[in-house]
Parts: C-alpha cells; sequence; structure tokens
C-alpha cells in the first residue's frame, strides 16, 4: 500500500507559552490515535511548534484504511432465541440493523455469558477522508487550561484560528473548523513575513519554507540558536550566564525568530540582593542575567528578542534597558523599605498572618514558636553545639513573610531572610539556616548543609504535614494542594541524606504533639502519627520502586524504616543478593520461618531458648549457627554494612535446611514445642532486620 507524509498546522493568534508544547503534543497524540485505532500504517510522529502555529508531522502514513473484519455483539442469547431455538425479533433487529444476513449470526460466549455475534467485512476508506471527517472533533476536545470564543462563532480554541494547514502527500484534507477551511497555505513571521506561504507535507521542504519566512518552526532549532547567542554575548560581556532552563524553554516558545541581545542597566542597581535582581528580570521580563568570574553579578543581561534587524538592535536594547531600570528602582525602593528596621522586628507582625485555619494556634507567628520548640527538640539530639544558632534561626526564619521584596516575589522567602540577616550582623551560621531551611524545595534540589539548617528544615515541613493531616486535608490522587507530597520526600531526604539520624516515628509524634493541643493529641494523636508513618510510607515506596522491583522494597519497608537512612542501602544490599543463583532457596527457607512464627503468635511471656530442651543434632546446628552468626550479622548492620550482613545470613541457611529436614516444630510436648518456636523467632527477627521475607517473590 503507498504511502506519503501527512502535515497538520493549526495557525492561531499568540499563544501562551506553556500551552505550545503541551498543545502540540495533544494534537499529535490526537491524530496518532486517530490512525492507529483505524489500523492505519505509518511511521515516526513529531510535534513542532510556535507561539502562532500547533504543528504534526507524521511520516509514511498509508492512503488507505485497510479492509477489516468487525465483531458485532448483539443482545443475551436468551433474548435472542425463543425456546425452540429460533432467532427473535431482537437477533432479527440486530441483523437487520447491522447489515449482516441473519444466517452471520452465531452464539458467542463472553465472561459476561452467551451473546448472539457476527462478523461483518468493513470496506476501508481513504486517509484523507478519515481525517478530514475527525480533524474537527480533535480541534473541538484539544485539553486547553482555558478556551476561548472570538467573533460570533460557538467554537472555542486556545486562541483565535487563522488557518488549517492539512495535507497528506499532495492532497488537501478537507476540513473545516471555527469558520476556517484547511488548505496548504500557512503563515510568515508576522512582522517580517505577514501574508500566506504555500507550503508541502515532506518535513524538510516544510520548514524550509517557513524558514525563508522568518519562521524556525522546531523548538530544538530555536533554542539552540539562543543557547549560541547567549554564550556569545556572555563572553563579550566578559562572563557567563545564570543557567535557567525555565527560562530558557518559556523563551523558546514565545518566539518564531529568535534575536539574542546584549543590554546593560546601572551598576548602582548591583547594590540590592543579586537573587532579587535575579528574579525581577526573570519573572516580568524573561531576561538572563550574567555573573562576572568571581561569581557575582555583572550589570548586564540578555534579553531575546522576536524580531531584530542591524539598524534595530540599539532601540531594541535601549527599550529592555529602561524597562529594566524601572523594574530594578522598584525593587531597590522596596529593599530600602524592607531594611530601615531589623529583621528581628518582623517577627512580632507574623501574629496578623494567618497560617492554617482551624488549628488551636493558626498564626504564623504561632508556627514559629513550633519550629522554635521543634528544632530546639530534634538539635539537642542531632547538633547539640548549635543550639543557640537553631533557636535564634526558627526565631527569624518566616520574618521575611512581612517583607515588601517576599510579598513581590514570594519565591525568594528563605533568600531574602537570610540576606537580611546578614545586613542585620546575625552569626554566619543563622544566616546560613535561614537560606538553607526550606530546602530541598524540588526534586534533585541541594539539601541543607549545616546541622542548624536540617534540623530546622525538618522541622518546618514536618509542622505543615502534621498541621494538614491533623485538619484532615490530606492528598488524594493527583490533589495536593498543599505539597505534602514534596515535603515529605524532602523529610525523608533530610533523614536519609543529611546526616540527622534520628528517626522518622520520633519525629513524627513530636510534630503531631506540636501542633495539637494535649486533650486533642490523647484522643486522635496515635491515629494521625499512623497516617502520617503510612504516608511516608507511601513516599518511600514510590521513590525507590523507581530502581527495584517493588516486592523487594515491599519486605524492606516492611521490615521497618524508621532509620531512613538505612533503607537504600538494605536494598542495594538485598537487590544484590536476590542476582545471585542461591536466592530463591534461602528466601524461600526465610520465608518458612517468617510464616510458621506468624501462624503460631506470640510465645507465652518469659519463653526463651532452652538448649537442654533440644532432642536432635539439627536443633544444636541451628543454635550454634544463630549464637556465631546472628553476632557479626547485627555488628554489620550496625556499621552499616549491608551487603556483609546479607553474606552472613546466608552462613546460616544450611542449618535452616537441616533444622526443617529433621525436626518437627509442632512437637507434642509443650515445652519442646515452645522451645522449638523460641528458636525459629529468634532466627526469624534476625532475618527481620535487613527485610520481611515472606514479601518477596522467589
Amino acid at each position: 500500500m503507498s504511502s506519503a507524509p501527512l502535515l497538520l498546522e493549526i495557525g492561531c493568534e499568540e499563544i501562551p507559552a506553556g500551552v505550545v508544547g503541551p498543545g502540540a503534543e495533544a494534537l499529535l497524540a490526537a491524530v496518532v490515535g486517530l490512525l492507529d485505532g483505524a489500523g492505519v500504517a505509518h511511521g515516526q510522529a513529531q510535534w513542532l511548534g510556535t507561539p502562532r502555529r500547533l504543528t504534526v508531522h507524521i511520516a509514511d502514513v498509508a492512503l488507505e484504511q485497510p479492509n477489516r473484519e468487525e465483531l458485532l455483539t448483539g443482545p443475551p442469547i436468551r433474548a435472542a432465541k425463543d425456546a425452540a431455538g429460533n432467532w427473535t425479533q431482537a437477533a432479527l433487529g440486530f441483523a437487520k440493523g447491522q447489515g449482516v444476513d441473519i444466517t452471520a449470526l452465531y452464539e458467542l460466549e463472553t465472561p459476561k455469558g452467551a451473546y448472539v455475534a457476527a462478523k461483518k467485512q468493513v470496506q476501508g476508506v481513504a486517509t484523507v477522508q478519515l481525517v478530514g471527517a475527525k480533524l474537527p472533533d480533535i480541534l473541538r476536545t484539544l485539553p486547553f487550561p482555558k478556551r476561548m470564543r472570538w467573533g460570533a462563532r460557538p467554537e472555542t480554541f486556545a486562541r483565535p484560528i487563522h488557518w488549517i494547514v492539512a495535507l497528506l502527500g499532495e492532497a488537501v484534507i478537507d476540513a473545516e473548523f471555527a469558520g476556517v477551511r484547511s488548505g496548504d497555505q500557512s503563515g510568515g513571521h508576522r512582522f517580517y513575513h505577514n501574508h500566506p506561504v504555500t507550503v508541502t507535507a515532506d518535513l524538510t521542504a516544510y520548514k524550509s519554507a517557513l524558514w525563508n519566512v522568518k519562521v524556525m518552526v522546531d523548538p530544538a532549532e530555536r533554542r539552540q540558536v539562543i543557547l549560541r547567542g547567549i554564550a556569545q554575548l556572555a563572553a563579550e560581556a566578559h562572563g557567563t550566564w545564570h543557567e535557567d532552563q525555565q527560562t530558557l524553554e518559556t523563551v523558546v516558545q514565545l518566539v518564531e525568530w529568535p534575536a539574542p541581545l546584549l543590554g546593560t542597566f546601572s551598576k548602582d542597581f548591583l547594590e540590592i540582593p543579586a537573587p532579587v535582581i535575579r528574579t525581577t528580570l526573570r519573572e516580568n521580563q524573561k531576561l538572563f542575567t550574567l555573573a562576572g568570574p568571581d561569581g557575582l553579578l555583572l550589570p548586564h543581561f540578555i534579553a531575546v528578542a522576536n524580531t531584530l534587524s542591524e539598524a534595530s538592535r540599539a532601540t531594541v536594547a535601549k527599550g529592555n534597558t529602561r524597562v529594566v531600570s524601572s523594574r530594578l528602582a522598584d525593587a531597590r525602593f522596596f529593599v530600602q523599605e524592607d531594611t530601615k528596621k531589623p529583621l528581628a522586628d518582623k517577627v512580632a507582625l507574623l501574629q496578623n498572618r494567618l497560617y492554617m485555619q482551624g488549628l488551636a494556634e493558626p498564626t504564623l507567628r504561632d508556627k514559629v514558636a513550633r519550629l522554635e520548640r521543634l528544632a530546639l527538640t530534634f538539635a539537642e539530639l542531632a547538633c547539640p553545639a548549635e543550639l543557640d544558632d537553631v533557636r535564634r534561626a526558627a526565631l527569624l526564619c518566616k520574618a521575611d513573610l512581612s517583607t515588601k521584596v517576599v510579598f513581590e516575589f514570594t519565591e525568594l522567602q528563605g533568600f531574602i531572610g537570610a540576606d537580611y540577616a546578614r545586613r542585620d550582623g546575625e552569626h554566619s551560621e543563622v544566616v546560613a539556616a535561614i537560606a538553607e531551611h526550606y530546602q530541598p524545595r524540588f526534586a534533585g534540589d541541594a539539601l541543607p548543609t549545616s546541622g542548624a539548617g536540617a534540623v530546622l528544615a525538618l522541622a518546618d515541613k514536618l509542622d505543615a504535614i502534621a498541621a494538614c493531616f491533623a485538619l484532615g486535608l490530606v492528598p488524594t490522587g493527583t490533589q495536593d494542594p498543599y505539597a505534602l507530597r514534596r515535603a515529605a520526600l524532602g523529610v525523608l531526604r533530610i533523614l536519609g541524606e543529611a546526616g540527622v539520624g534520628l528517626e522518622l516515628q520520633f519525629v513524627i509524634g513530636q510534630a503531631v504533639r506540636a501542633v495539637l493541643p494535649t486533650p486533642a493529641f490523647d484522643l486522635n494523636g496515635a491515629q494521625i502519627c499512623g497516617d502520617i508513618k503510612g504516608f511516608f510510607r507511601a513516599r518511600l515506596l514510590a521513590l525507590h520502586a523507581q530502581d527495584f522491583p517493588t516486592d523487594l522494597v515491599e519486605a524492606v519497608l516492611d521490615a521497618g524504616f524508621d532509620q531512613v537512612q538505612t533503607v537504600l542501602p538494605r536494598l542495594r544490599a538485598l537487590n544484590a543478593l536476590r542476582q545471585g543463583d542461591g536466592f530463591a532457596p534461602l528466601a524461600a527457607a526465610f520465608k518458612r520461618i517468617g510464616n510458621i512464627v506468624r501462624k503460631q503468635g506470640e510465645l507465652p511471656p518469659g519463653t526463651r531458648v532452652r538448649p537442654e530442651l533440644f532432642a536432635l543434632p539439627a536443633e544444636n546446628r541451628l543454635f550454634e549457627a544463630m549464637q556465631a552468626t546472628g553476632a557479626l550479622v547485627l555488628q554489620a548492620i550496625e556499621n552499616g554494612d549491608f551487603p556483609m550482613a546479607c553474606s552472613r545470613l546466608v552462613e546460616v541457611k544450611p542449618a535452616v535446611d537441616a533444622f526443617f529436614d529433621d525436626v518437627m516444630v509442632m512437637a507434642d510436648d509443650v515445652a519442646v514445642r515452645h522451645n522449638r518456636l523460641a528458636l525459629l523467632h529468634g532466627c526469624a527477627s534476625l532475618f527481620a532486620q535487613l527485610a520481611d521475607f515472606a514479601r518477596i517473590q522467589a
């Protein structure tokens, strides 16, 4: 069957930068889904896009849908046949409605019972007809965050549509949407070439045709042009750009013909904290900032224009400088107003700021008081030498929420507090802790490097989680308005990687106790702590199941995860052990012990292993193996050497096998039975230091 490339381009008014990529991806998925669902063969599919167009290109699309056989099911047999086995009117109506002869009907057994069925030969249609018929529905249902109407048309789209290109090879796919009929006419750059241009479905020719009218339709090409321009201009300014991938991706989707240019602002503005300058230029103008060889901010920026000629370069740069100067003058005013009084004076203002309605202590000042108590409790165990710094940092860490700069740019909270604390002459350790207490802010972000910063960050995240769980504000499905999953991962990373060394159960309990008044804690505290711990378990499972088999992660977590720092090493050691040939029988032996212990339940109080009750050599052998190996296993675990602990456990297996071969655990003599069960309990508890082997699928 012959084939040809398929090209769709929806030309619009300027689409928001954050919508171009997702919109083009959704269009591609819908068209590919249509072809696949109809059985139309095709080659590689890709999306392209600019602020004024969403494009889909699919190579080697079959020109016709193949003929196919459809299975049709009708009413249940009980309704389709009478007592004599003849077809009823229900069956006849089904056959007539489907256009098949009554002789084609037969009984089909399904999980839901017997139904009348028939097979129908369906003639394939031309692909241009198939796509043309469905394209309006596809455009009508694309999942944009917001859709708009224009003129008197009832249809909606991300922005008003100006043209539709729909081609399969040289053939135009006939379709109409929002009063616009498809064709082979695209549009050039709004300012350089604002009139129609004829395109073809060949991808290279299509890109070339738009390139000639100043449109780089491929986002990857625009990204490379921008990066090359940034590198060149930064070198001219004797600096390097502050890498900002998020702004880069935004700018890529803001322009059709990118033209990077270098701008300058007054050196006087460098007295403003560098994060404020960078954020002001990034958020308000989508500009890139530069740093000198010493790492300090340079009085330059890089803008990416959508139109630029040599004649207009100076004018555009001057216009950007004027706007930047105005924005930075506002930022300087905010800083000057903020720093008229020390940061500590702003703590009292937090009493007027609501943190979370429904808490017994609902204001931000109340939260600060909880953070002081929590962080000091953690610091007494994790970094007792830093108690004074922790106390001061906890008091000041939220004060910048009352500043004008953070009111304007909320993402600077923490950074501004640290800068103002430094200006006020606070200890460098206090400044660092204030700056670090939001870390990690996102997946892959750096952890706090100071003990004070780590315990304060831990307290801040746990307080948010405990407060939300106490109020029933628990994440569900994809809904997580308070970003508790991110906070939980931050807690787990701090406990697991930052060397804090506190147990998860302990820190959860302290956070819940800080949030709930005593009567409420006595009534509901245990349940809330349990719910939060289950929440953390789910986060650990989701985190580690990306890299390890789910059953292995479940086994390790079921053995305990209060010491978060041991979870990943245990997983790595057991996963390595699992790769060996002898793991399956080893796991089976350990699993058998666990099953017996669980089934028999707790032994009478005071029950212990009594060697004088051993009746068989296999009992002695297992007991001696446990005595010899158990201490070594526990020592290896205490040293964090989990591969060694695993290898020591392997040494116990022969004794376990011999025990099950020779010994009947459930002896008639109660004392002997309890003695053997006690031996297995000891063995199981040793294995449980690493994992619940019953969870592992050998």
